[in-house]
Formats: structure tokens, sequence, C-alpha cells
């Protein structure tokens, strides 16, 4: 697993995920709001802002310090019983949008704006009819009275990432601003028996996420997980049967190109 900080692994992560519409579109109802994103948490066709929240803590294995919540006044709520709530801005909290309306994520903060990413919301500048459609990056002014407050969670490693509130209860000091910086290479490769059939670990579960990500193989029933199968193993022939001058032979065996690829295809970096 990577050596990076749990907090800078997740922003990290979401950062990575492409910023497009993942919605069908219907003349009857309009933006549909089924997407991957809802398939992954097993509950699709709804609101999902605050479920693309819980995708992304899953996807690196922190989905046990956020609540399973697809409401954002239930994750508000939960925050505030367990004393993991602020007015600050801090890199990876979930922001409370217009009472409880919407959410995103928390990716940079200075003195006057905060930095959010987040699902089923509009590309700045754009009408949707109230609708949103895809996950997009904005610019919100800290002071705006659409911004509640903050969910800002613990992390299991102790550490504190960049904040804004001077009394931030896990530790960490105040700083005046944090801006995201792009991070041009996949996490380092863990080793090929990270990949068998069988094998259980966390970077299972990130190599499945970028082989659902950029749609390799058949689909999966649940979602991705901890554990290597043999569909996993299909998903990764697929990807390099596309690839094969470069991946070839195509055994279903993850060495550190095949792991580069799947998460260039993931996060865009590289065309299908």
């Amino acid at each position: 697993m990577s050596t990076a900080p749990d907090w800078r692994r997740l922003v990290d992560h979401v950062m990575a995920v492409p910023e497009r519409i993942y919605e069908g579109w219907s003349s009857v109802v309009g933006w549909d709001n089924h997407t991957v994103f809802g398939k992954q948490y097993g509950w699709d066709g709804v609101a999902w802002c605050a479920i693309f929240g819980w995708d992304m803590y899953s996807d690196i294995g922190l989905s046990s310090i956020v609540p399973k919540t697809a409401s954002v006044a239930g994750f508000t709520a939960w925050a505030k019983q367990k004393g993991q709530w602020s007015e600050y801005p801090s890199v990876g909290a979930l922001v409370n949008f217009s009472s409880s309306g919407h959410t995103e994520i928390v990716v940079g903060f200075d003195k006057d704006t905060v930095y959010t990413k987040g699902g089923n919301s509009i590309k700045a500048g754009s009408e949707d009819l109230g609708q949103g459609n895809g996950v997009w990056s904005h610019a919100t002014p800290r002071r705006s009275a659409r911004v509640v407050g903050y969910f800002a969670p613990r992390y299991p490693d102790g550490q504190c990432p960049p904040t804004a509130d001077p009394a931030d209860p896990r530790g960490g000091k105040a700083v005046a601003s944090w801006r995201w910086s792009s991070q041009l290479t996949a996490p380092a490769f863990p080793g090929r028996q990270f990949f068998t059939l069988g094998a259980t670990n966390d970077h299972a579960l990130l190599l499945q996420t970028w082989l659902q990500r950029g749609g390799w193989g058949p689909a999966y029933k649940v979602g991705p997980s901890r554990t290597m199968t043999a569909l996993d193993l299909q998903k990764v022939r697929a990807l390099q049967q596309h690839y094969v001058a470069d991946l070839g032979p195509a055994d279903g065996l993850t060495g550190p190109t095949t792991w580069q690829y799947a998460w260039q295809v993931a996060t865009g970096l590289r065309k299908k």
C-alpha cells in the first residue's frame, strides 16, 4: 500500500476520477441518476452525491470511517454525534451544502474559497434544469450562506489533513491554504502476489476499482472487493488483450505495466 497519508490517498483518488457526465438522459425524466457509482454502492437510480462520497472512501479501504448513507443530513448528524463536525474546511472533508441539499469532497481551500469535487453535480457555469448529471469540480466562497459546515473524519493512520480549523480535534495545526497538485504516476506497484486468484488485500480493491471504471471485461454484479476472483482475472485479460502489443500475453496476471495501464485508463490519462 502507498506510504502516503490516508488523507492524501483519498484526495489523489478523488482527483483522479474523470470529470464528465455519468448519467443517462431520458426525455421523460431528464437525467436518470443511474451511474457506476450507484451500482458500486448498491443503490442506483437515486440522488447520488453522498453515495459518490462514500464510494471514494470505500475505494481506498476507508469505508469504516464514514457512515454508509445516501443522506447528507444523515452523515451530518453522525458527524456531530461523533465530534467530527467543523465550521472550517479540511482536505477530504464532506461539505454540507444548501441545508443538506448537496455534498462534495473538499480538495483544497484558501482564506476565501473552498475547492470541492463531487458527484450528482453540474459543470461550473452550466445549467441542467435543477438536476446533477456527473462528477465536477467547483470553487465556493467559504462564507457563502450555501456552506453549512463540514464532516471531518478521523483517519486510521492518525494523521490530520491540511485544515483551516484552529482547534482541529485531530491535532493538526491550522494552515492558511492548501491546493492539490497532480500525481502523474500510479501508486507504486506492490507486487504480483497481491493479484493472484483468491488474494485478499486493499491493493486488489484498488485494482478492481480501476478495472470497473475502465469498463474492462464482464460487469460486476456486486462491485469491487478486496478478493481477487476469476471474474477479476477476466477483466485483467480484457485490458491486456486491448493493449496486447504492450501488455501481452493476456494471462490475467497483473504486473507493473498492467497496473499502470489500468490506472491510466481509469483516470482518463490513457484513451481506451
